[in-house]
């Protein structure tokens, strides 16, 4: 496998595609491919972008290993084979992570995105064993993946000095990354290792511009399944170096991420998950049914929410008051 090859297809927006599921909870990946093929049609991946499906967002932690597989093909029907697709992993035995990994390769995916193992507390020496073990397992590039409540706080953290290390693995191709926790890794791992590997920013995009200027590859997207324009259009100005408009124009997303820090999950059951699928809904698209433990929106979190995107002018097949 050309591992350069697989680590510059994966620049611009990441997609993160959601699984969307029937009444009884069984997978619906016509709905996805449907899903997909709107995304396409609507302007995303001319000419940059990639998928990630099945994804955090996407439930992968519910699904099974043929699940796993089947989403990857219902993205890549969807792109009509045109975009890379980079399927989430999720599992704390690398024998089944590499069963699942193998699944989704021989569907199609040029990468799986793994974290290391949650529960348990782990230093750099047992993500590195971790990660070389799962490499000589699977042929298909390796997306490493750090969030906050996967990093410091729980484990050694993707830090630059480890990444240095997990890079020696050959089918090491990208990060999924956020480092808000100390915003200064960031740049230290692009300044190092931006030629290395594909950064994709996860930080909801406070770090992306500044980011982008020191070689970040992309970007990690909610919203690029329901309004791929705005995140297209995003991805031009902070390739054509117009940060300050392209700063401008994020901003008004924000009011999003506000909408779920007034929610926190310590009072409420809804994720990123709930809210995605809203908006998937809000604008003509299929959201569906959540598996446990995820739970949709209620009416009046979803009025709230649908309040912010009307003033957003998102796209959207629901009539707004006079």
């Amino acid at each position: 496998m050309d591992w350069d090859a697989v680590r510059s297809s994966l620049r611009g927006p990441a997609a993160l595609v959601p699984s969307i599921f029937y009444e009884d909870f069984s997978l619906n990946p016509d709905a996805i491919e449907r899903n997909v093929r709107a995304m396409m049609n609507r302007g995303f991946g001319r000419g940059t972008g990639f998928i990630i499906a099945p994804c955090g967002d996407g439930e992968y932690v519910t699904l099974s290993p043929d699940e796993n597989a089947e989403v990857v093909r219902a993205a890549i029907r969807g792109s009509d084979g045109t975009l890379p697709v980079v399927a989430g992993v999720n599992s704390n035995d690398f024998r089944v992570a590499a069963a699942v990994a193998e699944g989704a390769r021989r569907a199609g995916a040029v990468a799986v995105m793994m974290a290391p193992p949650v529960y348990y507390t782990l230093n750099d020496e047992a993500i590195i064993d971790w990660y070389e073990r799962f490499s000589r397992s699977v042929d298909v590039g390796i997306m490493l993946y750090e969030q906050l409540f996967r990093g410091p706080y729980s484990n050694a953290g993707m830090r630059p000095a480890l990444i240095e290390r997990l890079l020696e693995i050959p089918n090491v191709v990208a990060i999924k990354h956020v480092g808000l926790s100390s915003v200064t890794d960031i740049f230290q791992i692009l300044d190092r290792f931006a030629d290395r590997f594909a950064y994709i920013d996860s930080s909801g995009g406070y770090a992306l511009a500044a980011g982008h200027m020191y070689g970040a590859a992309g970007f990690a997207s909610e919203h690029a399944p329901w309004w791929p324009e705005l995140e297209m259009q995003y991805w031009g100005l902070l390739e054509r170096g117009a940060y300050e408009e392209a700063e401008r124009s994020r901003a008004k997303v924000r009011r999003i991420i506000e909408f779920m820090d007034s929610h926190p999950t310590s009072t409420t059951a809804f994720s990123w998950v709930s809210v995605l699928k809203a908006c998937l809904e809000y604008a003509g698209l299929e959201g569906g049914v959540l598996r446990p433990p995820f739970r949709a929106l209620n009416a009046t979190e979803r009025e709230e929410l649908y309040t912010i995107l009307d003033t957003l002018g998102s796209p959207s097949t629901r009539s707004t008051p006079a």
